[in-house]
């Protein structure tokens, strides 16, 4: 008898620790396809990680091309607690709490260095608890997905060539506002519409990084790509503030560590790989506009912060301060 109980108590203790092994399951959401993508490998390398450092207690299956939904859709999910993780962006974010939209906007980063400094600042920790109070937590804050650049069926070197034509843009304020003062008709649409929009003429144009615009096969569609570099966009990782906080303090820390981690090297793949992704464009037949008048885009995208509701006041101005 006494045998019997011996077995049934260890039998018990390994149900246990099974059952404790894989404490957490979450499905994370991309709206990007290709596997060759830094974003998509950078995910799942933090899955890997964080599955490895948690011992198995969390699970995290990447779920790309918006599986389970466009980001404003997966967002809202996440907000509302859902177990879910979502690779968003600040334009995205900024539907939420307005001043985030600042940190996708148009030229706002002198460079990547620059950006260090904003991300490690007080500010952008105030903005972040801000964003956290509504329901959604930062457990990676600014991973390079890469410069944002033009592509259309034809060269785009000054802002008054966009003049009247329709552009697709994120479901995203900032970038509403900023091609509304190029004199464009900025359409949101999500990315996973974007080639059969761009191939049926329910757009004329649309912006993205070069990874995305191959990985997409934007290319297939318009064959003038205008190096416009209006946006340098970090994606931002989130969780449902309520699912982190429900987390062991253990677990908590490796999301954000590894989230910290992965930031870094997702920057340095993106930057990488930009002038790989340029290059297979050309070689596809794209054109690459080069002699863009930057200068001229710059001064026509101040304006587009005024234009963004419910901004802090002062807030631009905080944000560049810190990057000095």
């Amino acid at each position: 008898m006494k045998s019997v109980l011996v077995a049934s108590a260890l039998a018990a203790l390994c149900f246990c620790g099974l059952a404790q092994a894989q404490d957490y399951s979450l499905r994370f959401s991309t709206s990007q396809v290709n596997p060759n993508e830094p974003i998509v490998k950078a995910m799942k390398l933090y899955a890997e990680r964080v599955g490895e450092r948690s011992g198995g207690r969390i699970a995290i299956t990447v779920m790309t091309g918006d599986q389970l939904g466009a980001q404003k859709k997966v967002n809202e999910m996440v907000m509302s607690g859902a177990s879910l993780l979502s690779a968003t962006d600040y334009g995205q974010l900024g539907q939420f709490e307005p001043d985030l939209s600042i940190l996708a906007g148009p030229y706002v980063y002198p460079s990547i260095e620059a950006s260090d400094k904003l991300f490690a600042s007080d500010v952008f920790k105030e903005l972040s608890i801000k964003l956290e109070a509504k329901g959604l937590k930062i457990i990676m804050p600014n991973g390079l997905f890469g410069y944002r650049h033009i592509i259309a069926n034809k060269a785009v070197r000054t802002p008054a060539d966009l003049a009247g034509v329709t552009v697709r843009v994120p479901s995203s304020p900032i970038m509403m506002a900023t091609f509304a003062t190029y004199g464009a008709r900025p359409t949101e649409l999500p990315w996973g519409d974007v080639y059969n929009a761009l191939q049926t003429g329910v757009v004329d144009a649309a912006e993205g990084p070069f990874g995305s615009i191959a990985g997409s096969k934007l290319n297939e569609t318009r064959k003038v790509i205008s190096k416009t570099g209006h946006q340098v966009m970090f994606t931002a990782w989130v969780a449902s503030a309520s699912f982190y906080n429900s987390l062991p303090e253990d677990l908590q820390k490796v999301l954000t560590d590894e989230g910290q981690k992965i930031a870094a090297d997702l920057t340095k793949m993106t930057i990488e790989t930009d002038d790989g992704y340029a290059k297979q464009l050309a070689d596809s037949g794209v054109e690459i506009v080069s002699d863009v008048d930057v200068p001229a885009f710059v001064e026509a995208s101040k304006s587009a912060y005024g234009k963004v509701p419910n901004l802090t006041p002062g807030m631009f101005e905080r944000i560049q301060a810190v990057m000095q």
